[in-house]
């Protein structure tokens, strides 16, 4: 059986859930000094570290989680901006607007919206691309 030091905080937080405090009292208040010390563990642990690198664990750990640069993100955000000028654009183009022109010629209706969309994934996908690699190629440089 493993000592009540040997616990962690999980463990120890489900055993003073699940414990008779009536009939077991001197068990539960060594259970939750237990927790008392090792919450005391962790506040001067994290004060440790907010002293070495200057912010909180968890805002750092936040902070990496946000700050992902990955290819999906990238088109997304263009798709949010280059993509709905490209929609905004079809639907112009659909009501008869001469915005949207294939094939030299100005396209409207359902032609229009259709080329738009087409225009704009590619758009997305291509101004995605090369800001994924743009940032790639930068991350390089300054590792160097």
């Amino acid at each position: 059986m493993k000592k009540v030091e040997d616990y962690t905080i999980q463990e120890l937080q489900e055993a003073i859930d699940g414990i008779d405090q009536e009939k077991y009292r001197e068990k539960y208040s060594e259970l939750q000094s237990e927790l008392s010390k090792k919450r005391v563990e962790i506040q001067e642990l994290n004060a440790q570290i907010v002293k070495l690198s200057g912010s909180t664990p968890l805002q750092g750990a936040m902070d990496e989680g946000q700050n992902t640069f990955t290819f999906k993100r990238c088109f997304l955000a263009c798709c949010c901006s280059i993509g709905l000028l490209w929609l905004f654009l079809g639907i112009l183009g659909f009501f008869g607007l001469g915005a949207i022109t294939v094939n030299g010629g100005q396209a409207n209706g359902i032609s229009a919206l259709a080329a738009a969309v087409l225009g704009g994934g590619m758009s997305c996908l291509m101004m995605g691309f090369m800001i994924w690699v743009g940032e790639k190629v930068l991350r390089v440089f300054e590792n160097a």
